[in-house]
């Protein structure tokens, strides 16, 4: 029997199996994928570009990720190091620039993960509103992560981070963005919690769909519940 973990593998069985294997859920821990990655995503992107398949074009998708202009990135990380020294000086602190990562799906532009002091950027909606994205998107999550530096644990929009953006960053405190979705609301799921919006990836969304998993807010703790955010 052909393991289930080995990728590499399971693309010898036949293609539609082939295919299931890169659908999201699949296992991908085979160290034979490193080597097979490259040439494996030319051949797919070869017959799916044929295709007038949309479960092609969604595997095309989910296999290749977006690429960022070093000019962008560049942008980007001036932003978020301009808005980390004007922070420091007016907070009379040293806090460490953050880890700065363009995976986050979904509609989400951004999150900022506390504990391992990390910002995940959306690198679809960078791409789309690039300038508004850098002046608004990199500046509100930086403050996510000062006022829980500073602050503690608190509300993720609530006069602590207002004031942080406001008063500390020079940035006005918009809790939500207002790019257009359309191109990335289709690989996401929504959910909420009491405190705020949050979009679960195909693969997580499956997950709970299936009760293998459930997943909390980093900030609220609450479990997460499909549907749209209110603000009460």
């Amino acid at each position: 029997m052909i393991p289930a973990c080995c990728f590499l593998c399971r693309l010898l069985r036949p293609p539609a199996d082939a295919l299931n294997a890169l659908l999201p859920g699949g296992h991908i821990i085979c160290p034979h994928f490193l080597a097979a990655r490259s040439r494996l995503f030319t051949s797919f992107k070869a017959a799916a570009n044929g295709l007038n398949c949309p479960v092609a074009r969604r595997i095309l998708a989910l296999m290749k990720p977006e690429r960022i202009p070093i000019t962008l990135q560049q942008a980007v990380m001036q932003r978020l190091r301009d808005k980390l020294q004007q922070a420091n000086l007016r907070l009379e602190r040293n806090y460490p620039q953050p880890a700065l990562h363009y995976k986050q799906r979904g509609t989400a532009a951004g999150t900022a993960w506390l504990q391992s002091w990390e910002i995940r950027l959306n690198p679809v909606l960078l791409l789309e509103n690039q300038q508004a994205f850098i002046d608004e998107v990199v500046p509100h999550e930086l403050a996510h992560l000062l006022v829980w530096k500073h602050f503690g644990r608190v509300a993720p929009h609530g006069k602590e981070w207002k004031w942080m953006m406001e008063s500390v960053l020079g940035v006005p405190a918009r809790r939500t963005h207002q790019f257009a979705i359309a191109s990335v609301c289709s690989r996401a799921f929504p959910y909420r919690c009491r405190c705020q919006q949050h979009q679960l990836s195909v693969r997580r969304h499956n997950r709970v769909v299936r009760g293998e998993s459930q997943y909390r807010c980093l900030y609220c703790g609450d479990p997460l519940q499909p549907g749209n955010f209110q603000e009460s």
